[in-house]
């Protein structure tokens, strides 16, 4: 996904606006800008297809019940705060936890549903271990790799949406980028030698 355009920016802020003022078409074009996003983080973050669909439905469900609450202009990163604090909250509950069980179905799953950067990530094979090592990273660190490196958000978008200053997000994701770069050399290390 790609940041929002200028005209789409406007429309959204229309789409509230309207369905502040109860207008259930508004919310049906709301969930169609932002359903694909709104799934695909459910998706990287949970690591399983049908937990994923869940969570982003009940994310959908807040957007309907609260969305009026939202400003204009932050929708986007409202449902970006939402959709990750649903996650987690899910994660908590998990038996396990300290890691984020990967489902063998998600990498494909991935691969089919979200365009950008995973489409680097070729073969199953290696989406697979690309989700092995996001399962390693620890919060906030997960988020803010996942935002920016497949969600596609700028800086100020998840300092946004993750109440974070942009600093720290740099700083987050620099952290986090170089602890992927370690886990998958270990990984290809152990691959090679076989």
């Amino acid at each position: 996904p790609v940041a929002v355009s200028t005209s789409s920016s406007s429309l959204e802020r229309r789409l509230v606006r309207d369905l502040k003022r109860g207008d259930p078409r508004a919310f049906e074009r709301l969930v169609h800008l932002h359903q694909d996003r709104v799934y695909g983080l459910c998706l990287r973050m949970m690591g399983n297809p049908q937990e994923a669909e869940d969570v982003a439905q009940e994310v959908l469900i807040r957007l309907w019940r609260r969305g009026h609450e939202v400003s204009p202009g932050k929708i986007g990163s409202w449902l970006v705060r939402v959709t990750r604090n649903a996650c987690i909250d899910v994660i908590r509950r998990r038996k396990d936890r300290g890691r984020i069980p990967i489902d063998d179905t998600a990498g494909a799953e991935l691969q089919e549903t979200a365009p950008g950067p995973e489409t680097l990530a070729h073969s199953s094979e290696l989406g697979r271990r690309v989700l092995q090592a996001l399962e390693t990273l620890s919060e906030p660190g997960r988020s803010v790799v996942i935002l920016r490196e497949i969600q596609g958000l700028s800086y100020r978008e998840i300092g946004e949406a993750l109440k974070m200053p942009v600093a720290n997000v740099r700083v987050t994701l620099h952290r986090g980028r170089r602890r992927l770069r370690d886990e998958l050399r270990e990984v290809h290390d152990r691959v090679a030698a076989c």
